[in-house]
């Protein structure tokens, strides 16, 4: 089954569907083509989709789970978010080639109805050996991408999220798309 684009779609099941179908490597060749256009239209399609729950970021306490993702950016649009559950505390992040640059961006997960957040505002305080040294988000060029923002993320299908960021409550029109590697706690 071909994936299709989110903007030739009016509803999020048929792309749900398709990418539940589709092999990891199709799921992230078919992400790395996506522009600001079709990630806003998954976004729109995913207001209506199915509950988003924490279990889908993590594994067990300690395990590392890596989430590929795309962003709207012009360059520099490829990375992951690196989740773990540290001692009960969900914490992640931004692994990708300009870290030494803007920083980590450490955050936090917590649920917002069916939405999931990465709170880039409510750091982690206890760090976890295998991530970046923790570095707060409001110093340095940290805070020009990081500083005071929150994504709001919904689900697309078993291993497939959708997400927009918020700085202090406003959208900023930027877009990203995660992918999880290996099962979900939601996959069959």
């Amino acid at each position: 089954m071909t994936i299709p684009l989110p903007s030739k779609l009016s509803e999020l099941s048929g792309l749900s569907l398709a990418l539940n179908e589709g092999a990891h490597e199709e799921r992230i060749n078919w992400m790395r083509g996506l522009n600001s256009k079709e990630l806003e239209a998954m976004y729109v399609l995913a207001h209506a989709g199915p509950r988003l729950g924490l279990e889908h970021f993590h594994a067990e306490p300690g395990d590392v789970v890596i989430h590929h993702g795309q962003n709207s950016l012009l360059a520099f649009n490829g990375f992951q978010k690196r989740v773990v559950d540290n001692g009960g505390i969900l914490q992640g992040y931004n692994h990708q080639a300009l870290s030494w640059i803007t920083g980590p961006g450490h955050f936090t997960l917590r649920q917002d109805g069916d939405e999931v957040l990465f709170d880039y505002t409510a750091e982690p305080t206890t760090a976890f050996g295998e991530f970046p040294p923790l570095q707060s988000n409001t110093s340095g060029l940290s805070t020009l991408v990081y500083g005071h923002m929150v994504d709001r993320v919904r689900r697309v299908s078993d291993h497939c999220v959708i997400g927009a960021a918020f700085k202090k409550g406003k959208a900023m029109g930027a877009w990203f798309m995660l992918i999880r590697e290996g099962a979900s706690s939601t996959s069959n």
